[in-house]
């Protein structure tokens, strides 16, 4: 006989430093909280809340928009999962997989061949891409909060956003955009 000792699995975008893990989520956990952290930056990755009844609570936190997103399963339904995409639900950029772990490292060399087999001038990959994006992210954050992030019109209200590849500051104040692509690395120092 076979022990079954995990539900699935979970493969999130680090939301500081953009890199991909696949963790599995134990299956025989009790009740209780459980913190997911990236295996490269040891940022908080998801937040597990194993509930009576074999019930799951999943938060998952987006840096482009700053939400939280909760998602509530069963263990029993976890255990047949076979891949579902998630997504934030305000600006529905892409944050992970769930589902079994073979299928989500399918998934994961597909995304990256087809981007390079779509882009293939481009010598950065559909996971760099996304590092490089959430990357881009977190320096315009850190650079709103040091109080360094202002529009020529003056104004500090400043929004961020990801439109496809490429990162979007937008002045509140006078419509004045900056787009940064993601693979150029090289403007993020000119971000600062």
């Amino acid at each position: 006989a076979m022990l079954i000792d995990t539900a699935c699995s979970l493969a999130l975008y680090c939301q500081r430093c953009g890199k991909i893990h696949v963790q599995e989520l134990p299956y025989f956990s009790g009740t209780g909280r459980r913190v997911l952290h990236c295996a490269d930056c040891g940022h908080e990755q998801a937040a597990l809340f194993y509930g009576a009844h074999g019930s799951l609570r999943i938060t998952v936190g987006c840096a482009v928009c700053g939400s939280r997103q909760d998602i509530d399963c069963s263990l029993l339904r976890l255990s047949h999962l076979q891949l579902d995409k998630i997504y934030c639900r305000q600006d529905s950029f892409e944050l992970g997989y769930i589902g079994s772990q073979s299928r989500i490292r399918e998934l994961l060399e597909f995304n990256q061949a087809e981007f390079e087999a779509l882009h293939p001038s481009d010598g950065k990959n559909f996971i760099a891409q996304q590092q490089l994006l959430l990357a881009a992210v977190n320096q315009v954050h850190d650079i709103a909060r040091q109080g360094n992030l202002s529009c020529s019109c003056g104004s500090r209200q400043i929004m961020a956003g990801i439109e496809g590849n490429s990162l979007i500051l937008e002045c509140a104040a006078c419509g004045r955009y900056y787009l940064l692509r993601a693979g150029r690395a090289a403007d993020f120092a000119r971000l600062e």
